[in-house]
Formats: C-alpha cells, sequence, structure tokens
C-alpha cells in the first residue's frame, strides 16, 4: 500500500515538472512563433532589396520605345524637301554660270582673234592714210609753187572764182608778201573773208586738194 502510493506522487511530480518545463500555450488568435526550422532558414535567406547581382550577364529590360509625333515628322519631312530642293536650285544655277562663262571666255577668244585678224588692216590703212596725206602736202606744196609763180593780179583773178576754202591754204602756205599781192588783186568781199581766216577765225576742214581744185585748175 505504502508503495502505491509512493509510485503515485512520483508520477505526479513528474507531470508537474513536464508542465513546468512546455512553453506557455499562445492565447487564441495570437500568430504562433516561428519554429526553429523556420528561423533557420529565414536567416540564410538573403534580403531582396540589397540582393547582390550573382551574373552579370543579365541585362535590365529595354526602355520603352518612343514613337515619333506623325505632325513632327511631316514638318521635318517638308524641310528636308525644301532643302532638296533649294540644293538642286542652286546646282542648276551653278551650271548656268559655269555656261555663261564657258560663252563668254568663248566670246573673247573670237574678239581676239577678230583683233588680231584686224591688226594687218589697221596697218595697211595707216599708211594708206599716210600716204595719201604726204600726197595731199605734195598737191598743196605744188599749188602754192604754182600760184607763187604767176602774176599776182592773175592769181587774184582766178582766186574769185575758186573755193574760199582752196585759197585761204593756198595764202596760208605762201610768202606773206606775195599773199598780200595776191589778196590785193583780190574782190573787197573774198578778200575779207579770206583775210578774216588767216587772221583765226574758225577755218572750215581742209579737204583734199584733189577734190576741192576746179578739173581747169592748174
Amino acid at each position: 500500500m505504502l508503495i502505491a502510493v509512493i509510485a503515485l506522487k512520483t508520477a505526479t511530480l513528474i507531470e508537474i515538472s513536464f508542465a513546468q518545463a512546455a512553453p506557455a500555450a499562445p492565447p487564441a488568435g495570437a500568430p504562433a512563433p516561428p519554429s526553429a526550422g523556420a528561423a533557420t532558414a529565414s536567416a540564410k535567406q538573403p534580403s531582396t532589396r540589397y540582393r547582390p547581382v550573382s551574373n552579370w550577364t543579365d541585362r535590365p529590360p529595354p526602355p520603352p520605345m518612343c514613337r515619333p509625333d506623325p505632325m513632327s515628322e511631316a514638318g521635318e519631312n517638308k524641310i528636308l524637301l525644301h532643302l532638296k530642293a533649294r540644293e538642286a536650285a542652286l546646282a542648276a544655277r551653278a551650271t548656268a554660270l559655269d555656261q555663261e562663262q564657258l560663252q563668254l571666255d568663248a566670246t573673247k577668244a573670237a574678239l581676239r582673234q577678230q583683233v588680231a585678224a584686224l591688226k594687218p588692216l589697221a596697218a595697211r590703212l595707216e599708211a594708206m592714210n599716210t600716204a595719201q596725206h604726204s600726197a595731199d602736202d605734195a598737191k598743196w606744196a605744188s599749188l602754192v609753187a604754182t600760184y607763187g609763180a604767176m602774176d599776182p593780179r592773175s592769181a587774184a583773178r582766178i582766186f574769185d572764182g575758186l573755193d574760199p576754202t582752196i585759197v585761204f591754204h593756198v595764202l596760208q602756205h605762201m610768202n606773206n608778201r606775195k599773199s598780200a599781192a595776191i589778196l590785193a588783186g583780190m574782190s573787197p568781199a573774198t578778200a575779207q573773208a579770206i583775210t578774216e581766216r588767216l587772221a583765226g577765225s574758225p577755218a572750215h576742214a581742209i579737204r583734199p586738194a584733189n577734190a576741192l581744185l576746179p578739173d581747169a585748175a592748174p
């Protein structure tokens, strides 16, 4: 009987000891504490916020594609077309200027050839003009000598019927003494006109002697 009581008390003490050693049960509705295995796994798992890069070949996703504005693209196309048209116009203008320059150079070359071809003709004309002047001077010298050798009254009668320009030119190159004697025998009106011209009045243009002298003149 005593042994049974001792065994019963021993069993009671063991149950009490186990009850004290066991953790208290959480109240109703409270979250259960994590188990030791769960806590260890959570400690081993790294934070997703500061997760280190483990694969350097990874690339971030591409940014979203920006679609161009149709209105802006149309404006750019219009500007490009305008620039191309302007470039074509400038190129055409440059080509036209080049053509004009070529034509101008060709015209200058043709003019130089014509001038070169006319130089011999101009030289011949100058020689002919010089020869004509020499012939005229010789003709006037002959007339001066002829009328200077004549009787002044006879020369005066002839001079009254000649062109005053011829008379003026002959008397201009004649000796003063002889020209004065001829003027004294001429009609007063003719002598006055010739004297005014000899004194420095505006003289008429002197034409070649062959064209002014009458056929009957000596």
